[in-house]
Formats: C-alpha cells, structure tokens, sequence
C-alpha cells in the first residue's frame, strides 16, 4: 500500500479539505516559512529531543521525513533488535495508506506498546486528540496491539534549579478513551481526505471561522483576497460574522443593516470605518491626561521566555524582563531624554535589570506603560525574585499609568486601526511614525532573536547587529508613547 496521508496533514484536512487539496497540488500556493514560525519549529524538535531522556534503552527511526518505507522498515528492525523505546517510530496503514510517525513507541510487554506523543504546550488541545487519534489508527491498523495513548506536556509547575531535570519538566496524560471514542470517526475522515487528494478540481469549501481555528489556514492570503480587509469578522466574533455573512451574503459591513450592526466598542469601530471620520471623547482625555505628573516616565520592557526555563528560579513560559526603554520628559513642554537598558551579557538579566530599572525611574512622577499589566507583572515576578527589591518594584508599579486606556476605551480611535487598539495601529494611524521600518519590528521577535543570542547561536557580528536592532525597536516604543500623548494633548485643542 502506497503512503497517502500523513498526521499533519489530516489534521491540515480536518480544519478544512480544500487546504489539504492545496498542501498536494498547489505548490505555487504555498507560503514561506516565517522566522517567529521557524522558531516554533526549532523549539518542537528541542523538545522532543529533551523529552527522549526521559526514556532508556531507546532508539530513534533516522531515515528521511519523505522515505516513508524505509522508516517503517527501521521501525521493524528496531523491534526485532530488541528497543523498548523507539523514537520517530513510523508505521503505515495496510488498507488506507495513512501514515504516522509517533514521538516515541513504549514498549510495555512482549505483546503491549503504548503510543507517546510530545507537544510543547502546557495542556492537551483538541487537536493534539486528533494527532493521537490518527496515529492510533495507524498503528493499531499495521498490526501493534496498542494498550494507551498518552500525551506527553510541559509542566508548567516544574522550577528550574541548575540542570534542567527532564523528569520534571514534563508530565504525562492518559486520553486513551478519548482517543478510542474518535476511532470511527478517524476511519470515515481518513477515506474522506484520500478522495479529496485524488480529486482533480479544488474543493469548493466555505471560508469563516474555521480559517482561523486551530490555527491561522496557510491559505487564507489566498482564500480571503476577495475579502475587504476591515470586514464582518473583525467586527464580530467569528461564529457571529458568519452567520451575519449568509444573511446578507457578503463580508462587507457597508452591506449590513443598521439593525445587525455590532453594539458595544465594536459599534464605535464600525460607525468610525463606514463614516470615514475620526471619534473623539475631550472629556475622557482630558480626564486622562490630568492623571499624568511631571516627570514623566514613559516605560517599555522587552522579555524572553520559552518553554525550557533559561535560568534558576524560572518556570516555563515564564517572562524574563532583558531591556528596557525610557524617555522622560521633566516638564510637559520640555523635550524628552532617553535611557535605555540592555543586558549584553549570555547570563540572567534579571538582577541587573532590576537595579537599573529602580535607579532610572526616581521616586516620584508618573511612569506611563503601554498594556500595564505587562509591565506590573513583570515586575511582580522580579519582587517575588528579589525580596530585597520588593518594596521599590512596588512603588513603581503605583505609579504607572496605561495609555493603552484612551485607545481601548475609544476616547480617540481612527478608521485605519481597523479595530485594534495595539500601538502598532495606533501609532501610525495618528502619526508619520511606522515600525516597518524596523529590522526588528514586535516584541515576539525581539525575544526570539535575543534568545538565540543567550543560547551562543550567533556569531559576534550577527549578537552585534541584534543588540543594535533590539535598541532601535525598544526606542520606538516608548517614543510612540510619547507622540501619541502629543496627540491626545493636540485633540483637545482642535
């Protein structure tokens, strides 16, 4: 039986047929591999080579991802030679041609195995019962009496103290039940998906919320081009914009009764895009901006964190404040000084930036943050870290105000925000100021490229150029911060 479906791509089918039709016959379609998603990658396979530890006597199945047979073959061999644990073990389905590679094939008796697979997550999703549920299929199909099916997580109660110890840092989950409860249904997908592959025309499929969950389609660039790009999904929540989507049978809100028009902030969003006009609250800004004394602080912190705990003392996904950027400005009308902090060193951050951050920010003034629970948590993490700091984390926490607030709560919006309050949109919607610009241009990549620069994965030109980025982005926000209370301050004197 010739190899036909593999587990990604049944979950890929699963989400939607016509993505899995695309995945085979439309190369030409297929999207490039981003840095953050490459990133996601590299941290899978370093999991799963941390999670092969937890297991003796084992072997891992080499050949080619594209060499089906063969690892199939090595899988027999493997067995034959007496493992207990098989790595990338790969079997193929005798009658559907479905294939799988589980993370690690458990032997339990001379008759017995159990299916474990690995996920860098921290709780069992949905899909992850689809992968276990396939790859059940598979295997209990060629001929392996399979007695459970485990999920192997992060535990995300583990604390890092010296070496990572990888029986603690992961846990494991029995969902063989629920794995068995899917097996009919598997049956009926895997002969589904199989007809739709030999199909020669693309699937005619409907686009909605599904393109979106579990994850963002590959193709939805392609799929949704004829969609305007501020439209009924982002002004509702997507199981609602489809139903408003068939009513009316079109994605455009200027096609929208007045009567099925969202309520709430998304009402405001919405009057601002089909009126093409600016909404503007004077009383609520000026409110706000009479919470803010002099100095002012304008704050904004860059962390790294992942699911392998860098340092002692740090949980997985925990977030390990790095840099910070702060312009200040003494008076209202004075021009802003800017600080910045760094840690240019491959060791834990967090002390040092601790004793900058409370050197830099004074004892008295408003520190104005972007989204303050960010920052307030971060520092909570550091007191909690750094007893002796706790009392100073505290006070600047007291002190900050979230500018985040005029923009979520609608006191200023503009039509080119298209819905979100980010700085990222707001920023350029009121300003000439963009991140495009930026080689580093989010704080997800700021993190990742820090992080490779902690684990010695760049050479001393590439930490040098990195470092150079990372200031640059870092500036830029707080420096947004303060062209955007410009702006507030301007709007109540038009």
């Amino acid at each position: 039986m010739k190899a036909k479906l593999s587990k990604s791509q049944y979950v890929r089918g699963l989400q939607c047929p016509k993505a899995l039709w695309f995945y085979r016959n439309r190369k030409d379609l297929a999207p490039k591999v981003s840095p953050s998603q490459q990133a996601l990658f590299d941290t899978g396979d370093e999991i799963g080579v941390l999670a092969q530890n937890n297991f003796n006597h084992g072997i891992e199945v080499t050949d080619p991802f594209w060499k089906i047979e063969d690892a199939e073959n090595s899988t027999k061999k493997y067995i034959s030679d007496g493992f207990q644990n098989i790595f990338e073990a790969t079997a193929i389905h005798p009658e559907d041609g479905s294939f799988a590679r589980i993370d690690v094939l458990h032997k339990v008796s001379n008759s017995e195995w159990n299916l474990i697979e690995v996920k860098s997550s921290t709780q069992v999703k949905d899909y992850h019962i689809d992968d276990l549920s396939l790859q059940y299929h598979v295997f209990s199909g060629a001929g392996y009496n399979i007695s459970r099916c485990k999920m192997m997580v992060i535990n995300n109660q583990y604390e890092r103290d010296g070496a990572i110890d990888v029986s603690k840092l992961f846990r494991l989950e029995d969902i063989t039940e629920k794995v068995l409860n899917r097996q009919d249904q598997v049956t009926l997908d895997v002969a589904q998906l199989i007809e739709t592959l030999e199909q020669n025309d693309e699937p005619i499929e409907e686009i909605g919320a599904r393109c979106f969950k579990p994850f963002t389609c590959d193709y939805k660039e392609h799929c949704w081009k004829e969609v305007p790009s501020y439209s009924v999904f982002d002004a509702y929540d997507k199981k609602k914009a489809e139903q408003v989507a068939r009513l009316i049978d079109s994605f455009d809100l200027n096609d929208v009764p007045d009567e099925m028009l969202p309520g709430g902030l998304k009402a405001i969003d919405v009057s601002s895009y089909l009126n093409e006009e600016v909404i503007l609250n004077k009383s609520k800004i000026a409110e706000f901006l009479n919470l803010i004394e002099y100095p002012c602080y304008y704050l904004d912190y860059e962390t790294v964190g992942g699911a392998i705990p860098l340092f002692d003392k740090m949980k997985p996904y925990s977030s390990v404040p790095f840099q910070f950027s702060m312009h200040v400005k003494h008076k209202e009308k004075t021009d802003p000084e800017h600080f910045e902090f760094l840690h240019q060193e491959q060791t834990d951050p967090r002390r040092a930036f601790t004793e900058a951050l409370i050197e830099k920010c004074g004892n008295s003034g408003s520190i104005v943050v972007y989204n303050k629970s960010f920052e307030v948590s971060c520092n909570e993490a550091l007191a909690k870290r750094f007893p002796e700091f706790s009392d100073d984390l505290q006070k600047i926490n007291q002190r900050m105000i979230d500018l985040l607030i005029p923009f979520r709560k609608r006191y200023l919006y503009h039509p080119k925000q298209y819905g979100s309050a980010s700085i990222k949109a707001v920023l350029p919607a009121f300003t000439n100021i963009s991140y495009d610009i930026l080689d580093i241009g989010d704080g997800m990549t700021a993190s990742r490229d820090y992080q490779a620069f902690l684990e010695r994965k760049l050479s001393i030109y590439e930490a040098k150029s990195i470092m150079q980025n990372l200031k640059e982005y870092c500036k830029l926000d707080t420096l947004a911060m303060v062209k955007l209370v410009d702006v507030l301050r301007q709007k109540l004197i038009e």
